[in-house]
């Protein structure tokens, strides 16, 4: 009777409450190499449906000007799968469906299945058998470059559009799988270039909150492109991360953030709401309380506190001041600041900011249209803006393409990071200053209404042009002077889609690094880390790989009173490693150093390197301990482009200082235009300990005089 009682008491336990049967096998927890792996050892030893094999395809049909996402094509609107049906396909060809052999959940497939992918859709469909009398709730995460669309059972359940690289856990959706037979139908459309997928099942609502605790305890934040476990936790040594819970009734895909001078979080989202977080630096999670200030807003992505009662939010159409007049704790005035930019409903026109200078001044950053086509078409998209105190706009600057941040410095310089596409070689990092060109042709549409009409050239202070061999003063005829970014982030090295920039002001708070810039990135889910320094007048400097392993796309970060850096979250549109969509993470210091690259600076002879820690004289001493190559970019229309002209940097000699935190390395023949690599991977601290991360990457735009 008692071996017959525990097994029945498991289910009940598993199940109760719920619409879901128990699978043929009690659940267990079997541990794999990863997370999806391990998912997918679960479903199996439950004998619960893994989407594994049987997998099929059609295709390509037309996705001319991108309209094939919300056109019906003939698969997506027949009730019955019939695996032999025909269909009419791209070029009025003859198309029919056929197996997709080792489509293989939680890896991501090239869906290159026929020649010239470009404006093009595939159909992916798998039968799913529920083995149980009941329905199974299952989540399903997707990812994909570009658009997604999920059917189940001739039922739409997703349809995520925007063009995007792919990307694991970008989508989640959830599959209520009805007893016995359940068509899954996929639909992915390409816009151009990469083509693929990425799908994985998670484990079905109801099972026990003991084996998804050890899930995330094993693989925390870990995905199938994400660091390796052993990263993690080194990293995890010196900056803890915290997971904010969040109400059920809270999509949290922040699009700004600030503190109010009371130490409450202020927060707006992507879908068009206003937050109020209560206690967020609490080690007590209970404690965290969240309240809806405001609602209505649209696509909000950036916000500025003016008080405890007052924030700024930018939205899409407008700017707008938002007041809690009556002390409940909503908002109940809204007043538009400035509405005088254009939208012409392109999703790609995105409104960032603000920032604020002194004088009350607020600086936005609009984005250009999507695609390769007419990008500028609505007033001063590829623009940053000026809002005076008395909602006039004054065009600030041109050439930004897709802007995701904007900030002041300390020393009170305006920056933002604009995102690789046609017209940026890759993520950058630029100095604004007024009426220079950062290299987005769409906004020269708009200089002829601007200040810099017919003077701009005039205006611009001098810049580089790239041309994959060497840097030029000026830039292409007719065109004015291109000014070069203070910091280029190297395409998939360090990240992918650069967001906001943030300096440390918390005085050591926050670790070693004080002063230094911050960076977020939405694709990789890390925060990354800038060094700047000043030659002859003009900002430039290094980056550096800081924290990774976060739930999701990193697109605000914060700092808190006490120290610590949050980081606001979506993947939504732009795709985002980790296992979540959206939501709020607090990073803390634990109070032990890090041995790091503190800086890597410019001399008239090679470079000097700081580091965190004293190095050992043994190794850093030697000159085999500093891989150093250099590369450059070509500025052309292209989306992206790859590193150029790469060439290996001999070190000649090597210096160390007398209290040896500083190492000097001599390289010949440095030029300007140049992007330099840097990897130490043979220095150790006096402890003989390797560094956190020992890449650097200086952006070389002004020799030191």
């Amino acid at each position: 009777m008692r071996r017959f009682l525990v097994p029945c008491l498991l289910l009940i336990a598993l199940f109760a409450g719920l619409t879901v049967t128990a699978p043929a096998a009690p659940p267990e927890y079997v541990k794999k190499a990863n997370r999806e792996e391990t998912v997918l050892a679960i479903l199996n030893k439950a004998q619960l449906p893994s989407l594994q094999g049987g997998w099929m395809w059609v295709g390509p049909f037309d996705n001319a000007e991108d309209a094939g996402f919300d056109r019906e094509f003939p698969p997506e609107k027949e009730t019955i799968f019939d695996p032999a049906r025909k269909y009419v396909g791209r070029g009025n060809a003859e198309v029919k469906w056929a197996e997709y052999k080792n489509f293989a959940m939680g890896k991501t497939h090239n869906l290159a299945l026929f020649p010239q992918t470009d404006h093009t859709l595939v159909y992916l469909h798998h039968t799913i058998d529920n083995p149980t009398p009941e329905p199974i709730l299952m989540p399903l995460n997707l990812g994909s470059d570009d658009t997604i669309s999920v059917w189940l059972n001739g039922k739409r359940i997703l349809h995520e559009g925007g063009a995007r690289p792919c990307a694991p856990y970008q989508n989640r959706t959830e599959l209520k799988l009805v007893p016995g037979k359940n068509e899954l139908l996929l639909k992915v459309c390409n816009v151009a270039g990469g083509f693929e997928v990425w799908v994985m099942p998670g484990l079905p609502k109801g099972f026990p909150d003991a084996i998804k605790r050890q899930l995330d305890k094993d693989f925390a934040e870990l995905s199938a492109k994400s660091p390796t476990s052993s990263a993690k936790s080194a990293e995890e040594k010196h900056y803890k991360m915290t997971t904010l819970p969040q109400p059920d009734d809270c999509v949290l895909e922040v699009g700004g953030m600030a503190f109010r001078p009371d130490g409450k979080l202020m927060a707006c989202t992507r879908r068009g709401e206003v937050w109020t977080i209560e206690n967020p630096t609490s080690d007590d999670l209970s404690k965290v309380k969240f309240t809806r200030f405001a609602t209505g807003l649209h696509e909000a992505l950036g916000l500025i506190v003016d008080d405890n009662k007052s924030v700024v939010v930018a939205q899409r159409p407008e700017l707008t001041r938002l007041t809690d007049n009556g002390g409940t704790g909503r908002a109940d005035e809204f007043v538009t600041l400035c509405d005088k930019w254009g939208s012409s409903g392109d999703y790609h026109e995105f409104v960032f900011g603000p920032a604020r200078d002194k004088d009350g001044n607020m600086f936005l950053t609009l984005n250009v249209g999507f695609g390769f086509g007419d990008q500028g078409k609505a007033p001063w998209r590829g623009w940053c803006i000026k809002i005076t105190p008395k909602g006039e706009l004054i065009p600030w600057a041109s050439g930004l393409r897709s802007p995701n941040g904007i900030n002041f410095s300390p020393d009170g310089e305006l920056f933002y990071c604009d995102n690789q596409g046609e017209w940026a070689a890759s993520n950058k990092m630029h100095q604004i200053l007024p009426g220079e060109f950062y290299g987005h042709q769409a906004s020269l549409r708009w200089i002829k209404d601007s200040p810099y009409a017919g003077t701009l050239a005039d205006k611009v202070l001098s810049g580089m042009f790239y041309d994959g061999q060497k840097a030029k003063q000026g830039g292409p005829e007719g065109m004015p002077k291109l000014t070069p970014p203070v910091v280029w982030f190297p395409y998939g090295r360090m990240g992918q889609s650069a967001t906001e920039p943030r300096w440390d002001t918390t005085g050591g708070k926050f670790g070693p690094f004080a002063g230094q810039c911050f960076v977020g990135d939405m694709t990789k889910s890390v925060v990354m880390r800038v060094a700047l320094e000043k030659v002859n007048g003009r900002n430039q400097g290094a980056c550096f790989p800081f924290r990774s392993g976060f739930q999701s796309g990193v697109n605000r970060i914060a700092f808190a009173p006490d120290g610590s850096l949050f980081a606001g979250q979506t993947n939504r549109g732009w795709g985002g490693v980790g296992g979540k969509s959206y939501g709020l993470q607090r990073l803390a210091y634990t109070g032990v150093l890090p041995f790091e690259i503190y800086s890597m600076k410019i001399t008239k002879t090679g470079f000097d390197l700081t580091f965190t820690k004293p190095v050992g004289l043994e190794v850093a001493a030697k000159a085999a301990s500093y891989n150093l190559k250099s590369f450059t970019y070509t500025y052309f229309s292209n989306y992206g482009c790859p590193e150029m002209d790469t060439r290996a940097e001999k070190v000649t000699d090597v210096k160390i200082s007398a209290n040896r935190m500083t190492v000097s390395l001599t390289v010949p023949n440095l030029r300007v235009g140049r992007v330099y690599d840097l990897s130490a991977d043979g220095v150790r601290d006096s402890d003989n300990e390797p560094l956190l991360h020992n890449e650097a990457y200086y952006t070389l735009n002004h020799l030191k005089d």
